[in-house]
């Protein structure tokens, strides 16, 4: 049975996919999960000229470091910019501030371009980049599925047909990944996200030499 502010709710099973959004819902999963934020810029239409010259292959695109930045051209010509990972679990007050030197580095030749759009929030991270897919400890009728690392929009995908084939007892390819060893980050809530700040800062060191 599940309580919420509207009612009760009961049912045989119970799938939590709160991802970066867990807080303290689940004990047991709290700390095998982290909030990172991303953010991503639109520019406006660009002309074609501009849009063959910045990514001629009309490619989606993203580097290899590991606070890594991404992008790609919408349908409608705009360049769309996303990265920064803000670790800090607060999103930055300016998102386009926050975001436009890093969009700069990359593409200098935008320098005046107009940003029209400007949205992100938080993804959830885990410690060894895996989908997180499996089922509680002590309660095995309450599945989870979490931390896709910046790849929900096809990750989730799968991870629910996982999870729905388990609770119709195909649980071959549920089984696969739930057999996973996860890492808990130490500390409990109050020292996740430092730690977490810690450790990426040491991969972003890397990045740069």
């Amino acid at each position: 049975q599940v309580a919420a502010a509207g009612g009760r709710v009961s049912a045989d099973y119970r799938v939590i996919g709160c991802n970066a959004y867990l807080n303290d819902l689940s004990p047991e999963l709290g700390g095998r999960v982290l909030p990172a934020g991303s953010y991503i810029l639109a520019t406006g239409v660009l002309e074609k000229r501009l849009r063959q010259r910045l990514l001629p292959q009309n490619m989606a695109v993203c580097d290899q470091n590991v606070a890594l930045d991404y992008y790609r051209l919408s349908a409608d010509g705009r360049l769309l910019f996303g990265g920064a990972c803000n670790y800090s679990g607060r999103d930055p007050r300016d998102i386009k501030a926050f975001m436009l030197p890093k969009l700069m580095r990359v593409f200098p030749e935008l320098a005046g371009t107009a940003i029209e759009f400007q949205w992100g929030g938080m993804i959830g991270i885990g410690a060894n980049r895996l989908p997180q897919i499996g089922r509680l400890q002590d309660h095995p009728n309450v599945f989870y599925a979490q931390a896709y690392s910046g790849h929900g929009l096809n990750a989730t995908h799968m991870a629910a047909k996982l999870v729905a084939e388990a609770i119709r007892g195909e649980s071959r390819g549920f089984d696969l990944f739930s057999g996973v060893p996860h890492m808990t980050v130490p500390g409990g809530p109050a020292l996740r996200s430092p730690l977490l700040a810690l450790g990426m800062l040491w991969h972003r060191m890397k990045d740069l030499l």
